[in-house]
């Protein structure tokens, strides 16, 4: 992502980070805000990328998953904001809403204060097992070859007896986790879908290829890796499109290095589709036939139910005891789609 200028809040000066920043981004011009809310406006969201606000974070950095709703199960996943926007831009992406009053690539420099948080959480239920990950409002390691967040996370985690940390991505900016002490607790993961999807869809990320690449290079490195089916989106040739993934990921990962997959469906909020519409008038995501459901706009429940199955079932047919969930799915689903896989692995 290339910066058409840098804001730098007042308040965020004195930190490490900012000046890390600011050295890595010498050419980009560079301005000082006493009140970094004054950017805070609706604007275009593709030039909007391009203005790059480093800022303290002062509200709620640690927190329960904000993908929960009523009526479905919780995976038990926590998030840290150590930013918010994305280079990449995909059609789908919840962020078209969520910050379109504030649309600006963010990033919070006070990196080590937010770790203070979530280490002050953790120890405080020392035989709890958290789960973390940073890639609710951004992506996990888009920026970190400006921000080199990466490194300092890890070796937080490194030291943490009762957190595991995800690293969640669509692009392939690993250089600086190879060859880091992790300790086996990190993951990094890919969302991951067929290329075709990839080309007409998930706009500025890497493609299949590169991310199962840059999944191997971290397994060589010692890391475990996960992989996001999320949204699996239906169109004609999905079966043999999804398969086809599948397939790859075992050709490129051992299962022995994968901590978990996950899968979900094309999900969206109503208010969503006209911003998607305007934004990209030729996608085709919203072509099928979708209902209200737990607060969002759904495939039709036995159509969710079939491509659970078939892709749970390929990837019974490679590794049968890797871990995987659904996300944001209704317990229904869950115990509809559990049932056939017992069924798949006793066959």
């Amino acid at each position: 992502m290339k910066f058409d200028q840098i804001w730098i809040d007042r308040n965020a000066l004195a930190y490490p980070a900012t000046q890390f920043i600011r050295d890595k981004l010498k050419n980009v011009p560079c301005d000082v805000v006493e009140d970094v809310h004054a950017l805070k406006h609706p604007s275009d969201l593709r030039s909007a990328k391009r203005q790059l606000v480093l800022t303290v974070h002062r509200g709620l950095a640690f927190k329960a998953c904000q993908g929960m709703c009523e009526g479905v199960v919780c995976c038990g996943y926590y998030t840290i904001d150590v930013g918010s926007g994305c280079p990449c831009d995909c059609t789908y992406c919840i962020l078209q809403h969520y910050i379109s009053n504030n649309p600006m690539t963010t990033i919070y420099v006070n990196i080590e204060e937010i770790l203070g948080i979530v280490k002050k959480h953790i120890e405080a239920e020392p035989s709890r097992q958290f789960r973390i990950g940073t890639g609710e409002l951004s992506d996990s390691l888009a920026y970190d070859d400006i921000t080199g967040y990466s490194k300092i996370i890890t070796a937080f985690f490194a030291a943490q007896a009762n957190a595991v940390f995800e690293f969640k991505t669509k692009t392939v900016t690993i250089d600086n986790l190879i060859g880091l002490k992790h300790n086996g607790k990190i993951v990094v993961s890919w969302s991951l879908n067929p290329q075709k999807i990839i080309d007409s869809e998930e706009k500025h990320s890497a493609s299949l290829k590169e991310r199962l690449a840059a999944a191997k290079k971290c397994v060589g490195s010692g890391y475990r890796v996960g992989f996001h089916f999320d949204p699996m989106i239906n169109y004609p040739e999905w079966e043999k499109d999804y398969k086809e993934v599948v397939e790859a990921i075992f050709e490129n990962v051992p299962a022995s290095s994968i901590a978990w997959i996950s899968l979900g469906t094309l999900r969206f909020p109503h208010h969503l589709k006209p911003i998607v519409e305007k934004r990209f008038p030729d996608t085709k995501i919203f072509c099928g036939e979708f209902i209200p459901a737990n607060g969002k706009m759904r495939y039709f429940r036995p159509l969710r139910e079939e491509m659970y199955k078939k892709m749970y079932g390929w990837i019974d047919n490679k590794a049968p005891y890797t871990e995987r969930y659904l996300c944001m799915e209704t317990p229904f689903v869950h115990k509809t789609v559990a049932e056939e896989t017992r069924k798949h692995i006793q066959m």
